[in-house]
């Protein structure tokens, strides 16, 4: 019998993780403004976090840095706080974790943008920077193929499970935090 490809496995493993983000995520109505800022100060905030903790260079690196470049720019155009949240800051990171939540990233923001699009904010429409960004059409199948290469149930496996994991938590820590700052500023 054939084992499980662990590209696979590990989305199985995140699911939970994943749905969970998407259901916060998709609460805010990027085409607002103050929607759109927490958005933008969620993802800034993440991945600034995430670039921190890479123990080694990855697929993703020059992405995620133009990433956070593109949503900084944002952020200062829409006036946006870049609010310091104290997050749990996890240790190292495997950098195919990283890519992974990177990859996803790109890709879910090419069904975001259609919501951003629909803004008729001029300053939503004016922020326009991170999802102008191109999407390298090759970082997404880089990173299953690399996925792929990881022997299931590996040390190596394990960590990347429990690293993607670490990061979804980031997210919806950072999701939490800047809603309830937000939400005493209103």
């Amino acid at each position: 019998m054939m084992e499980a490809d662990f590209r696979h496995a590990l989305r199985e493993k995140t699911r939970t993780d994943h749905d969970l983000l998407d259901r916060m995520i998709t609460t805010l109505d990027i085409a607002q403004l103050d929607d759109f800022r927490v958005f933008l100060q969620i993802h800034h905030c993440c991945f600034v976090v995430m670039r921190s903790r890479s123990w080694d260079q990855g697929l993703s690196t020059s992405v995620l840095s133009d990433m956070i470049d593109g949503l900084a720019a944002d952020l200062d155009s829409v006036s946006g706080h870049r609010h310091a949240i104290d997050l749990p800051a996890p240790s190292a990171l495997d950098p195919l974790s990283i890519d992974y939540m990177v990859a996803g990233s790109r890709l879910g923001s090419k069904i975001l943008r259609k919501r951003w699009g629909a803004s008729t904010d001029p300053c939503v429409q004016r922020a326009n920077t991170y999802f102008s960004q191109a999407i390298d059409p090759k970082l997404w199948p880089e990173t299953c193929r690399a996925l792929s290469a990881v022997p299931p149930g590996s040390a190596r496996a394990d960590a990347i499970v429990e690293d993607t994991r670490i990061q979804f938590q980031l997210f919806a820590a950072a999701f939490a935090k800047i809603v309830t700052v937000e939400d005493a500023l209103a």
